[in-house]
């Protein structure tokens, strides 16, 4: 269409793609390029300042709220919210903490920065004070909380979250008997560890599942430097534009949108090892994790599955105390 007939004459929608606006403070939008698309995946192509006038006005043509909500916010003040998200920022820079690690890390500080409350986390000063020996803590209580300790039940669990990142845009137009029975079907069986993802969306490898053996030991092999950026990258860009809770992440305040934005990461490793898997390969490569992260970009937030309040349980039941378990599970990457 674009080809043919212009820009102009596509849905708004389409001509806001891979952009990815959100109302953020109030009388602010926040724009992000999404890593579905191949181009912003890899990094590549003209900045976003580049095109700014453009961005500016698609966004008014959109029509906004009035952004975060008292209840969104948990009583914090904006400094406070962008210190922590900072904070968080400047631990994804750790390149020779692997992942895993640096998820529960990051989980640990945000569970016990939530348990402080509004009050005192809105006091800047005893915040920047408390930030660093909070963050040591955290580091020193890795090694005791990545332990195996999963159920049988909750890896079930795990994969039924999992298979609601898959399900792509277009199994979403064919709801006819035959096809809602086929995806019971594949999805019963993705729960139990098999099923095959490709029948939730072409993108996906096709592969049985089963196969690819995604709860594991850890792999003694070196994990290349830049494996995981493309994850680190995903997580940082959304911290930058707030674009993990409110308007961006079915309403959600704050603490429980950072939490649900870091199970992100077993999410990825579970697609990457099926990608890798289906490529011959138990090692996970730079390209499997872009495959993963392009498809949890594609869900997270936009998601008709995921909007509904079973998945916020989903998430509540792996960002607490079973984090850690799942992410020992997996096999620390």
């Amino acid at each position: 269409m674009h080809q043919r007939f212009g820009f102009s004459v596509k849905a708004l929608t389409c001509r806001g793609y891979p952009l990815n606006y959100v109302s953020t403070w109030p009388g602010e939008v926040s724009v992000l390029a999404r890593m579905d698309c191949p181009a912003v995946l890899r990094n590549q192509g003209p900045l976003l300042s580049e095109n700014r006038q453009a961005i500016e006005q698609l966004s008014q043509e959109l029509h906004f709220g009035g952004g975060f909500s008292e209840v969104q916010l948990q009583g914090l003040y904006r400094p406070s919210i962008e210190l922590i998200c900072q904070t968080l920022q400047e631990m994804l820079q750790q390149l020779l903490l692997p992942p895993g690690a640096l998820a529960v890390q990051m989980l640990l500080l945000i569970q016990r920065l939530e348990k402080l409350g509004a009050a005192f986390l809105n006091d800047q000063k005893t915040l920047r004070q408390v930030l660093p020996t909070m963050l040591q803590k955290a580091r020193e209580d890795l090694e005791q909380l990545l332990r195996p300790g999963l159920s049988a039940f909750s890896r079930a669990f795990f994969r039924q979250l999992l298979s609601a990142y898959c399900f792509r845009d277009e199994e979403m137009l064919n709801t006819g008997i035959k096809a809602r029975i086929s995806k019971t079907w594949q999805l019963s069986k993705t729960i139990f560890g098999g099923g095959n993802w490709r029948s939730f969306g072409w993108e996906h490898p096709d592969f049985p599942i089963r196969q690819a053996n995604i709860f594991r030991k850890p792999s003694a092999a070196p994990v290349a430097a830049d494996t995981w950026e493309s994850w680190r990258r995903f997580l940082a860009v959304r911290l930058e534009c707030f674009q993990f809770f409110g308007f961006a992440y079915y309403q959600l305040p704050f603490f429980p949108g950072l939490k649900a934005l870091l199970l992100t990461y077993p999410i990825t490793l579970a697609q990457a090892r099926v990608h890798a898997a289906s490529a011959g390969r138990q090692e996970v490569h730079a390209a499997d994790v872009e495959y993963a992260v392009s498809s949890v970009d594609h869900c997270h937030g936009r998601s008709p599955r995921l909007k509904f309040q079973f998945s916020r349980q989903s998430e509540n039941y792996f960002t607490g105390e079973r984090f850690p378990f799942l992410i020992a599970d997996l096999g620390l990457q």
